[in-house]
């Protein structure tokens, strides 16, 4: 039984339950995620929508996609599934004005792995997910993940916006950086997270090392940072192990580690040759356990402040607090979501 109340019905239950008319709201892959779910589960859908910048004339698993002012008029009473993400303002603020007129619900599909987070999962994976949930280190960080674990499973917007919370808050309660940090920045992307952390520390730093996979990403990270001082990036990715993988080089949440061309790869012991890091960002597309295992040394002897993302693998929610505690029991884990729909943009901090 798990430590929290829980959501009686998973958003797939639910779906498979209704007799209103389904309307898909999305076209990418995320959204051919969940159409194979629903051809598992027979979930018929009855249309398909975008965003008014995406209608066009097309068609999408054989549905021309429709404006959704088309099935205002068509029907009185429907569901709106929500199948892709987003941190715009402007398109948070629509899906929740959707939600004040009809049933809007986001069925849960991982950033890898297909593996979905419907009962079957929660029952796998309740010891698990009790023990995650008590090594959180205060009572904001435990409703996160109340909130979380509800929002997965059911697909409710109210559990999402209940756990949101501003990432300055988070960088100014938890992690408190100073002008003489050492960072090293996984999944650097085009220098936004280093740009990010430039502010939080006042421009002020002792080094900085960013580790980017994707070629065409790395040569706007490093024109992007070209005029930083102590600053080096590598083409590479960063795992268990110091050699090379296979990368599929697709750029943006489809790119990881596993298939495609090979590139360096080192480990974070391995990287912790060049300075010790007082602060690591992890966001590496669901390698975030795999980076965690090649830094046992760095984690279990110096203790950095990390701040990793949970959202890549279902499994991440309760795999990551598990190992960073087995690896330093003396790390205080919070949980912070910042906007975003569905639940991307959901990190650890450890300090």
């Amino acid at each position: 039984m798990l430590q929290f109340d829980i959501e009686n019905r998973s958003v797939w239950e639910t779906l498979q339950g209704t007799k209103e008319p389904i309307i898909m709201y999305g076209t990418g892959n995320g959204a051919d995620k969940v159409f194979e779910v629903f051809k598992e589960l027979n979930i018929e859908v009855t249309g398909v929508t975008a965003s008014d910048g995406f209608i066009r004339e097309r068609y999408f698993h054989d549905f021309r996609v429709t404006p959704i002012s088309d099935f205002f008029e068509k029907y009185e009473n429907f569901t709106i599934v929500v199948t892709f993400g987003s941190s715009r303002d402007e398109v948070i603020e629509n899906i929740k004005e959707l939600s004040k007129k009809q049933t809007v619900l986001v069925p849960c599909v991982p950033v890898i792995g297909n593996e979905i987070f419907d009962r079957k999962f929660l029952e796998k994976n309740e010891e698990n997910l009790n023990k995650a949930y008590s090594l959180l280190a205060d009572e904001k960080s435990k409703e996160v993940f109340k909130n979380y674990v509800n929002f997965e499973f059911s697909g409710k917007l109210e559990y999402l916006f209940k756990m949101e919370n501003d990432i300055t808050d988070a960088f100014n309660d938890y992690l408190k950086l100073n002008q003489s940090e050492s960072f090293i920045d996984i999944g650097a992307y085009r220098g936004d997270t280093v740009e990010q952390f430039l502010s939080f520390t006042g421009g002020e730093y002792n080094n900085i090392l960013a580790v980017e996979p994707d070629s065409k990403t790395y040569k706007k990270l490093v024109e992007n940072c070209k005029d930083l001082k102590k600053f080096e990036a590598l083409n590479g990715a960063v795992s268990a192990i110091d050699g090379t993988v296979e990368f599929s080089n697709v750029a943006g949440r489809q790119s990881t580690i596993g298939s495609g061309i090979e590139i360096p790869s080192y480990t974070l012991d391995k990287l912790a040759e060049k300075f010790v890091p007082t602060y690591i960002k992890i966001d590496a597309e669901g390698a975030e356990i795999d980076i965690i295992n090649g830094g046992k040394n760095l984690i279990s002897e110096y203790k950095p402040k990390i701040k990793i993302a949970t959202y890549h693998k279902n499994s991440d929610i309760f795999e990551i607090p598990i190992l960073l505690n087995k690896l330093n029991e003396n790390y205080k884990i919070y949980m912070c979501h910042h906007p975003y729909i569905p639940a991307w943009d959901t990190d650890f901090y450890c300090i």
